[in-house]
């Protein structure tokens, strides 16, 4: 669009500094403004609010290059086009480093009509200025540490948070050495801003500043300069990464406690299934008051390894692999008391996950399917993952055709405690939600296609 970008003409023939004003008016859409020499351009621009400004180069009294240092001296950074008659290198070279945003010959503008070439250049100038206006914008209000920075790591810009991290003003970084302000973390940043000069890709890390948790982007800068610069991106994640300790902590608590509770548990337990079976030896056929002793040893037993299963899969998964479904299904199928019951594997997706919890979830839901919910053939399949905004997530499914669960236990299916058998622990649908949860997934139920129950595990990565 450009009938919103105001532009002032600068010639001192005022012919071509009227043609090319109306000419950008009439038929470009610009609303234009016109002077004859620098003073009168700065005379414009005091009246006026300009987004860009067409110079020529030499003119009677400051030239474009001068008048365009004049202009920065009291209004700013104006994109600014610099015409000229003498297509020099000498003058290219001067113009490009002086910082002018474009350069462009008068004979191709007058002798070819190039008004559409003028246009389009004033239009890309402020399009350019625009975005690095709400560039700027932005980075002067997140809260995230931002700063350009020079190889020998002199500070060339830094915004509000960085001047608060130093706890100096804003004016005093600009020029300032990036390791004499930040002693603690600045040969860290320096030195992975010279590295991404060298080989110009992006690099990120953590760093601490007064106790205090940064992650890290340091990223080449690409602009028109001699100089090379890179810049730096750094986040305050202290509440993330002291969470993150706590947790991991707290896990660990856990973990002590839980081996610590089954360690005291296994011993009196080991005595009491051991004497049950001395005693069974005194009769021929055990007593039905026998029976039920074993029977609540081994439901001890299977409380104590669950206990301990529970408290040691809530990890968060920081080091997923490429994991086949089927596969992990096929090698925990033989361990599950499935006698009678059919595997159909209808799957060879390959996922990223851990691969033994991956074993342990399936495991769990196979023994929902066969010793509580008396299935006959059980189904592992995959789906599209209709519930994630990644197209690239898939979904997969474990499906029976037993008894089913009942719908309005859906909602605590997955709570500690929760089971349809009166034999259960109520432990290992609780584990399947919290590996899931440790990966990132999330685990639904409905009612399988033969009545029992399925079990849904989206937002799974692919391998």
């Amino acid at each position: 669009m450009t009938d919103d970008i105001r532009v002032l003409v600068v010639d001192d023939s005022e012919f071509f500094a009227e043609m090319t004003a109306e000419t950008l008016s009439e038929e470009h859409g610009m609303e234009s403004h016109r002077a004859t020499g620098a003073d009168e351009a700065m005379d414009v621009l005091a009246d006026a609010e300009i987004d860009c400004i067409v110079s020529d180069y030499e003119m009677p009294g400051p030239n474009g290059l001068e008048l365009m240092e004049m202009v920065g001296a009291e209004h700013g950074d104006i994109p600014f086009i610099l015409l000229t008659g003498r297509g020099t290198e000498e003058i290219a070279s001067e113009a490009i480093s002086a910082g002018v945003d474009d350069y462009i010959l008068k004979l191709e503008v007058v002798e070819d009509q190039q008004y559409q070439q003028l246009a389009n250049r004033i239009t890309s100038a402020v399009d350019q200025q625009r975005t690095q206006q709400r560039y700027e914008l932005l980075v002067d209000n997140t809260p995230d540490v931002v700063a350009q920075v020079e190889q020998d790591g002199e500070i060339v810009a830094a915004n509000p948070a960085m001047a608060a991290l130093a706890g100096v003003g804003r004016d005093s970084l600009r020029g300032a050495a990036l390791t004499e302000q930040f002693p603690e973390t600045g040969e860290s940043w320096l030195a992975a801003g010279q590295a991404v000069l060298e080989t110009g890709e992006s690099r990120t890390f953590e760093s601490e500043i007064d106790g205090r948790h940064f992650h890290n982007i340091v990223v080449p800068v690409d602009i028109r300069t001699e100089r090379d610069t890179f810049q730096l991106i750094a986040r305050d994640v202290t509440e993330r990464t002291e969470r993150a300790q706590e947790l991991k902590r707290k896990n660990e608590r856990l973990d002590r406690f839980a081996s610590m509770v089954s360690h005291d548990l296994q011993g009196p337990l080991d005595i009491a299934t051991m004497n049950a079976k001395l005693l069974a030896e005194e009769f021929d056929e055990n007593p039905e008051e026998l029976d039920a002793i074993q029977r609540s040893h081994d439901r001890m037993e299977r409380l104590i390894e669950d206990v301990l299963t529970l408290a040691r899969q809530g990890d968060t998964v920081d080091d997923p692999v490429a994991t086949t479904i089927g596969t992990a299904a096929k090698k925990v199928w033989p361990y599950v008391d499935a006698e009678g019951t059919d595997l159909v594997v209808e799957t060879d997706a390959e996922i990223m996950a851990d691969d033994a919890r991956l074993q342990e979830l399936l495991s769990n839901l196979f023994r929902n399917a066969t010793t509580h919910g008396g299935a006959d053939t059980v189904r592992v399949g995959t789906f599209a993952d209709g519930s994630s905004d990644d197209e690239a997530s898939i979904a997969f499914y474990v499906a029976d055709d037993g008894s089913g669960i009942p719908k309005d236990d859906y909602e605590t299916v997955f709570e500690t405690g929760f089971s349809t058998a009166g034999d259960g622990t109520g432990f290992g649908l609780a584990i399947v939600d919290q590996i899931a949860d440790a990966h990132g997934w999330t685990v639904g139920v409905c009612e399988s296609g033969a009545g029992g129950a399925r079990f849904d595990v989206t937002g799974v990565d692919p391998a």
